[in-house]
């Protein structure tokens, strides 16, 4: 059985603060983490009546708490993620998903279904992009 996690009582500034999150912002993780930190502070539900609500398991609700108790709303955001940055545009990006939306034949192409490598190809065609 998990050990309850107390989070403290919300000032005004962090109730507003966390409201403002869950209604602006366009991340739905966000949001449902936003939504998890009221619950807690206000209604003192615990992390498995949480989990129920935002449909997350109970031991992510409790990192979550957690985070907001060491972090403050900036821990709820997602920590930075290993890797190389994306290496096309957001426009790039855009583009390829209106292309894969239209039938291959309609944009002039001899063939009815798109596979992997005829995508790029078109797009390296259209953009002067060659992505793998």
């Amino acid at each position: 059985m998990m050990k309850p996690i107390q989070v403290a009582p919300l000032s005004p500034e962090q109730t507003n603060e966390l409201s403002q999150l869950y209604r602006t912002t366009r991340d739905v993780r966000l949001r449902t983490r936003a939504q998890m930190i009221p619950l807690a502070a206000e209604q003192g539900m615990s992390a498995p009546g949480i989990a129920a609500v935002v449909r997350e398991s109970d031991q992510t609700v409790c990192n979550w708490l957690k985070r907001y108790a060491a972090e403050g709303i900036e821990g709820l955001k997602d920590a930075p993620r290993p890797g190389s940055p994306n290496k096309v545009a957001p426009e790039y990006a855009a583009q390829l998903v209106a292309v894969v939306r239209r039938r291959p034949r309609s944009l002039g192409l001899p063939f009815s279904l798109w596979i992997l490598a005829r995508l790029a190809d078109y797009m390296a065609e259209q953009t002067g992009l060659g992505v793998s």
